[in-house]
């Protein structure tokens, strides 16, 4: 602690200094920057997103309607196909370099990072959510919300129903065998019936062989009826989503830019160029205090110098001390320790 107090009054320019240029630095960049502004559509959700399963529509029911919409555009907003085709649908590849318009990859590259991680969307209440871009240019800002709210629209419908389009070819597949298994089954229990046709109805149903078939029989046609209801339901839910956006959200808010206010700028880069400025006068004191070689105590002094300390004078002046070398020069010294080197 002696040292660390020490290490700050011996040269406190240098820390204020530290402390002032540094802020001031950052102030100025931050004043100095071109205006950003941001553009944000709001949007009603209609109804949760749901995704068509086996089972028919699937969503998930602890989630408001503005939060499952939120969470399906966030992770479509994640795919390279889905950035992309935002990014293309509005001006926004103008604004990359010459150079990486040249390239291909970088290109790319540089248009899904401004898409990925540049929108938000975020729930506001049950059924409210709101999509926000920031860009230098206001018109290309207003362009990558509205491709982001188009896009959305026409792909959330092909990922909603593209597991129930497969399950609905499975369930397509397995009823044409199962009808092949119900005509098969009835064929044989008529068969039967034609072989034994001396037999009464009372004495058919107390034939094990006949009672068998006609179970299977029976059990033949539920599965193709239990299969006919699940591709009836599939194709419902598919030809309900795909009529069109209408049911799955409204724009109640077009996109509109604004310039973000500069206070707010500002204050972030106040407390970052801060943040910094306390970290280099800590770094500084670190470094001062690890090249101090100042002797304070008199076992400090005895590890340095291997001698006993016999006398020890802690409020001498550096005047008096200095007199009193002077009057004991020549003579063997013992060794002192008074606080200074």
């Amino acid at each position: 602690m002696r040292k660390t107090l020490e290490a700050i009054f011996r040269q406190p320019f240098r820390l204020v200094l530290l402390l002032i240029v540094l802020p001031v630095l950052g102030l100025g960049t931050a004043f100095l920057l071109p205006r950003t502004y941001q553009s944000t559509a709001t949007l009603w959700a209609m109804q949760r997103y749901q995704i068509i399963g086996a089972t028919g529509s699937e969503s998930n029911l602890l989630a408001t309607p503005a939060e499952t919409q939120a969470t399906a555009l966030g992770e479509l907003l994640q795919s390279r196909t889905f950035a992309l085709a935002v990014a293309k649908a509005s001006s926004l590849p103008a604004t990359l370099s010459a150079a990486t318009q040249r390239d291909p990859l970088a290109r790319d590259s540089a248009l899904f990072d401004a898409i990925a991680k540049n929108v938000r969307v975020a729930p506001q209440g049950y059924n409210l959510f709101v999509i926000t871009y920031v860009n230098r240019d206001p018109d290309v800002a207003n362009q990558v919300v509205a491709a982001v709210i188009k896009n959305y629209g026409q792909q959330a419908q092909g990922f909603s129903i593209v597991e129930g389009q497969r399950f609905l070819d499975a369930y397509q597949t397995q009823l044409a065998k199962a009808q092949q298994d119900a005509a098969a089954a009835a064929k044989a229990e008529a068969a039967y019936i034609a072989a034994h046709a001396t037999e009464t109805v009372t004495e058919l149903n107390n034939d094990p062989q006949y009672v068998l078939l006609h179970t299977q029989t029976q059990q033949a046609q539920s599965i193709v009826g239990d299969l006919q209801q699940k591709i009836a339901t599939l194709s419902q839910d598919i030809a309900t989503t795909s009529t069109g956006t209408d049911n799955l959200y409204q724009v109640l808010d077009v996109p509109a830019a604004r310039a973000e206010s500069r206070t707010k700028t500002l204050a972030l880069a106040g407390g970052v160029s801060l943040g910094l400025a306390l970290a280099a006068c800590a770094l500084y004191l670190m470094l001062v205090i690890r090249r101090d070689r100042s002797l304070y105590t008199a076992e400090e002094l005895r590890r340095v110098t291997g001698l006993p300390v016999v006398l020890q004078l802690p409020h001498l002046s550096g005047k008096s001390v200095s007199r009193s070398v002077k009057s004991l020069s020549g003579a063997d010294l013992p060794a002192l320790s008074n606080g200074h080197r």
